[in-house]
């Protein structure tokens, strides 16, 4: 027997934790067919009647949280980010001059670049992972094929994996993520854009 795709996988282990078990089984009934090997078309396929599903049966923040914790990379307090984050923190005290100096260290961390292009525009950051192109490994070959733009619901799961580097650069502050466009839902770049409070 095939093993079981990670992101149904997943999906499945979030959903469980947010929603009762039987709007669980209406999300992801039928849905099981999906493998490593699928189409690109068939994964595109699927991951849009999900989100559909999904939007459908869920209120919006509950999408999102699901979706967030969805993402395929999590960082922790102990990621080079976080660690890169404190180290540059003890010698920019002064939080302007330290978020420019945390978006030079995320524009140079070259093997990594999970974070893609990233600016300052006054004290929002910016995160353009995507021009032209969507970036996502399940769906990305596959989008060409739908008839549709993805639901951005989709795109939180990427969210999820920035929004925990973000977090670290400042911990003992409130750290909000936005969605400013995707290209998976029709626009020219996925765009994230990153605040603190």
């Amino acid at each position: 027997m095939a093993k079981e795709y990670r992101h149904l996988r997943v999906l499945r282990e979030q959903l469980e934790k947010a929603v009762a078990t039987d709007v669980k089984e209406q999300i992801l009934s039928g849905m099981d067919y999906i493998r490593e090997g699928s189409s690109p078309e068939v994964k595109a396929k699927w991951a849009y009647e999900l989100m559909e599903r999904m939007n459908r049966l869920l209120d919006a923040d509950t999408c999102i949280k699901v979706r967030e914790k969805c993402a395929c990379v999590l960082s922790n307090e102990n990621s080079i980010y976080a660690k890169g984050f404190r180290r540059i923190r003890r010698q920019y005290p002064d939080d302007h001059e330290y978020l420019r100096e945390v978006v030079a260290y995320l524009n140079s961390t070259k093997p990594l670049r999970r974070c893609g292009a990233v600016s300052l525009e006054g004290t929002d950051i910016h995160s353009v992972i995507g021009r032209g192109a969507c970036a996502c490994p399940v769906i990305a070959k596959g989008l060409g094929q739908l008839d549709h733009p993805m639901p951005r619901t989709w795109c939180h799961c990427c969210k999820g994996s920035l929004l925990s580097v973000y977090e670290h650069v400042f911990p003992g502050r409130m750290c909000e993520m936005e969605i400013a466009a995707t290209v998976a839902s029709g626009a020219d770049e996925c765009r994230f854009i990153t605040r603190y409070r």
